[in-house]
């Protein structure tokens, strides 16, 4: 059984559902340290007038080192009605615009106060969408590895989960953390994901703008986005 495991971003990039579709089991880091500072975890990019702009969710308790299911988004802000307003300004004129905004508005009417409760269902969804048919777990609902960090902590949900071969992202992070030994030692093989955006067709910028949300290719292309992951 071919395993990844990955924090669940917020409307992440296309190479995450790209480790999505090529595994059997995607396991959300969900009882992890929620990064404090830039993440992706709580942010996304898409196309604001010709550019690349962030979409970010207000989270509050950032500071008191939570786990990322326990970060509360902070209701003060009507960030949903703004970033709901800005897909909808700069991605009307797409071609599927109504398709897929459709299915956005259905998780962004949520009313949740744990940032979770949002990164979560916008994945599922676009994957039913696209027709991944990838399983999915928590690592909050594993048994074995909720008190160990690191490296411990990713090869125990492995050995949990009796993967077979692991998905790792390729960067220089990754690639120091991940130990080869300890997984030969498991008989788990180790495969390095080398994902990079293919260009597509952007109606509304002048020069391809890569890694942004996967909502950009869903607006240009539907479900026939697979075909880009």
């Amino acid at each position: 059984m071919t395993v990844a495991i990955h924090q669940p971003n917020f409307l992440p990039w296309i190479g995450y559902f790209n480790k999505i579709k090529n595994s059997d089991l995607f396991v959300f880091l969900d009882d992890v340290q929620f990064e404090r500072g830039k993440t992706f975890t709580s942010r996304t990019k898409i196309i604001i007038n010709e550019n690349e702009n962030w979409l970010t969710v207000p989270v509050m308790n950032k500071s008191e080192l939570l786990q990322i299911k326990d970060i509360n988004v902070d209701k003060n802000f009507k960030w949903k009605k703004k970033h709901l307003k800005s897909i909808e300004l700069n991605y009307k004129k797409y071609p599927y615009f109504n398709e897929v905004f459709s299915i956005i508005v259905e998780i962004y009417k949520k009313e949740s106060e744990f940032l979770i409760d949002y990164n979560i269902p916008f994945i599922l969804s676009i994957c039913k969408y696209l027709e991944i048919n990838t399983r999915f777990v928590k690592s909050s609902e594993l048994l074995n590895t909720s008190e160990k960090s690191g490296w411990e902590k990713l090869l125990g949900i492995l050995i949990e989960v009796k993967a077979d071969t692991y998905i790792s992202g390729s960067g220089e992070g990754s690639k120091r953390y991940v130990n080869k030994i300890d997984l030969l030692q498991n008989n788990i093989n180790l495969e390095w994901q080398a994902y990079k955006t293919k260009k597509y067709a952007q109606l509304n910028s002048k020069n391809f703008i890569s890694d942004l949300s996967i909502i950009d290719l869903l607006f240009n292309y539907g479900n026939n986005a697979v075909q880009y992951i």
